[in-house]
């Protein structure tokens, strides 16, 4: 007779009463693990895996259910499993199976008693092992355009690249960063900063940890505080990268208590600065090393931080037509003290940092102490919050080699200005004068609840922030703009007072305050009229002193002060389940430097993969340059791809108060990013 083949919990031929009542009744739920993760067995019933006809060769374990498959054997080899043809739903309480909790590797699971005392063996050593990293890259072909003047680069294909790579153990890490930049991109070339180009392995590190101890050798980014004497920290598109190459030992010898020492010196671009550096930093959280006297709605951080440095050399000076040499101190010291607490929805900062003379290129080589204080008290609540902070600097400027001008800060002071992420909000940015400085913000938050007659349907986001930042009276270290005699004998114009150096500079009152720097005004409302309809109004006054900001008067009207306001309003319309439809309007109005602006912006997307976009930028005053730019960018998995065309205007990118210049260009750009 034919026997036509069998299906899993079902007969076609049922040769007797038994075997038709198994053919009815339906099968038990296969043993399916999505993942394979161990969490999931805490959702199986052993008596189900019994009754099903899997088999452990059913099963194609990945690495982490591995090994949990001690604790499977131990549930598949019940006793149970002599009655898997009868409803075991259906025995006697005497008959069943006892269950009892158990936790392996974070994870709850149930077992039969009679295994409640079975140990899993461990995971090996490599099976825990891990690799991650990323790849970043961007190829520029630079064309030619006399309107804008772009300059000539020695490679018709320019390329910056970055590969980090690293590899997580059980008690050890380590990790390294390939660099490519041998031809870099525009603003990162030998003109704007010389000695950034190269290649190779400037960034590896091994760190080793073992319970509340973590060591590390090799190069590594670290902050004390607020950064106001140590911030070593990289940012690509400013070309920043100040890793120190050295040791460091982190501890957290009680709960709430963290120490950190390290030792090393700072990188700059492919060589390393001549001073070493030391310091250490120690940091009591009060609430957590005393939980039960502290109320989680209160809590106190105190910190301590001291950061020391040996000046190498004394670098030459010029004054006039002769040249001398300033005696250095051999160590400058630097120390900060800060505390910060939590009551309730309140949180207050008090910061004070101080550092020895130090004379450099930044403050004409003076001799006076350096000093910065800082305020802050932020409020949240619900639909609710807002902060304000002030902070005053002077002669902060903390080098790790004496002769640079922007590339070896060891700390860094937050410019308290709001970062500008449209077009031309950001056309006017703020730098923060290391030199010396008053500075103010505010910002206040407020949600509009829903079905409110300002909230609506769907509610309604309001910002508001201001800032206002001024010179200190009588205390900047460089004199006014006067004409000088180089050692050429030629004139030229310069406010770096040779009669400062060598000297203590001018002090000046601690509360006085000069002439304005810069202050902005910023007001955005964020409104959604449907489930598909979104738009972003944002309005920003701007009025500051160009002249010292950015070091010379404006290029169109030699103007010392600039007055802009600038309007915008951005649209988002989901177009449909998978496609969104954004777009920009800009305009900036001003009487001064280059006159009028106005931008427009469109976006498509297409989730998850594409995204196209079109931008245009026009001046209607200086120049009267056209700024033109389309994109396409495509997205799978963890790749994405960018291809673009356009041009780009000359000015400043900047980043919390940290500017770099970038000349005028034009081309093809191709980006790849890749993470794993």
């Amino acid at each position: 007779m034919y026997d036509p083949p069998r299906r899993r919990g079902r007969s076609y031929i049922c040769r007797n009463n038994k075997a038709m009542r198994r053919a009815r009744r339906p099968s038990p739920p296969p043993f399916r693990p999505a993942n394979y993760q161990i969490a999931e067995l805490s959702q199986l019933n052993p008596i189900n895996i019994v009754n099903s006809k899997s088999t452990i060769s059913n099963i194609m374990p990945n690495m982490s259910f591995r090994a949990a498959l001690p604790l499977l054997m131990a549930a598949l080899a019940l006793p149970a499993a002599a009655q898997s043809d009868a409803d075991m739903t259906s025995l006697p309480d005497s008959a069943k199976i006892e269950l009892v909790p158990r936790t392996y590797m974070g994870q709850t699971v149930t077992v039969p008693v009679s295994q409640a005392d079975y140990t899993p063996a461990k995971p090996s050593w490599w099976s825990q092992v891990r690799a991650s990293g990323s790849i970043q890259t961007e190829f520029m072909v630079p064309l030619k355009d006399e309107a804008l003047m772009t300059q000539d680069y020695d490679s018709p294909v320019l390329n910056n690249t970055y590969f980090d790579f690293t590899v997580n153990a059980p008690y050890v890490s380590a990790g390294a960063r390939f660099q490519f930049t041998k031809w870099p991109l525009p603003g990162f070339d030998e003109q704007t900063m010389p000695g950034f180009a190269g290649w190779g392995v400037p960034y590896f590190w091994v760190t080793g940890k073992y319970k509340w101890a973590q060591i590390t050798a090799g190069d590594f980014y670290e902050q004390f505080g607020s950064g106001l004497i140590l911030r070593t920290y990289q940012e690509r598109s400013l070309g920043v990268d100040g890793a120190i190459r050295g040791g460091r030992v982190k501890l957290n010898p009680g709960k709430g208590l963290y120490i950190t020492g390290l030792v090393g010196k700072e990188r700059r671009f492919w060589k390393h600065t001549p001073d070493l550096l030391w310091g250490g930093d120690a940091e009591w959280s009060l609430n957590e090393s005393f939980a039960n006297a502290f109320n989680p709605a209160y809590g106190v951080t105190l910190g301590f931080s001291y950061v020391g440095k040996h000046n190498s050399n004394n670098p030459n000076v010029y004054h006039d037509k002769n040249q001398y040499i300033l005696n250095f101190p051999t160590t400058v010291a630097a120390f900060d003290g800060r505390i910060r607490s939590r009551l309730k929805d309140f949180t207050v900062l008090a910061e004070f940092a101080t550092k020895n003379n130090d004379p450099n290129y930044v403050n004409n080589y003076i001799y006076s102490r350096g000093h910065v204080e800082l305020l802050s008290l932020s409020y949240a609540a619900k639909g609710f919050s807002a902060y304000v902070q002030a902070k005053r600097s002077e002669n902060m400027a903390f080098m790790s080699d004496q002769k640079e001008q922007t590339n070896a800060f060891i700390n860094y002071l937050p410019a308290f200005t709001n970062t500008q992420t449209y077009t031309l909000a950001a056309l006017y940015p703020y730098a923060t004068d290391y030199n010396g400085e008053w500075a103010f913000q505010a910002e206040l938050r407020y949600l509009f609840k829903r079905n409110t007659p300002l909230g609506g349907k769907y509610g309604t986001n309001v910002k508001l922030s201001a800032s206002y930042i001024s010179d200190l009276d009588n205390s900047a270290p460089l004199g006014p703009i006067k004409e000088l005699i180089n050692s050429s004998g030629e004139p030229y114009l310069s406010n770096r007072d040779p009669e400062m150096q060598g000297t203590d500079g001018d002090g000046s009152a601690f509360w006085k305050i000069d002439g304005l720097r810069y202050a902005d005004l910023n007001f955005e409302i964020q409104k959604k009229f449907s489930r598909t309809l979104q738009f972003t109004f944002f309005y920003l006054f701007q009025k500051l002193n160009y002249a010292k900001i950015f070091g010379h008067t404006t290029e169109y009207g030699h103007d010392t002060f600039v007055t802009a306001n600038t309007f915008i309003l951005e649209g988002q319309w989901k177009m449909a389940k998978k496609a969104q439809l954004r777009a920009e309007m800009q305009y900036l109005t001003t009487r001064q430097d280059e006159g009028d602006w106005i931008s427009a912006l469109v976006e498509l997307s297409f989730a998850p993969h594409w995204m196209i976009t079109l931008t245009d930028t026009k001046n209607f005053g200086g120049s009267k340059h056209n700024y033109y730019s389309a994109m396409v960018t495509y997205n799978y998995k963890a790749n994405r791809f960018s291809l673009s065309y356009g041009r780009n205007r000359a000015g400043f990118n900047c980043s919390g108060g940290v500017c770099r210049w970038t000349p005028a260009t034009k081309g093809f750009s191709l980006t790849y990013n890749y993470t794993f």
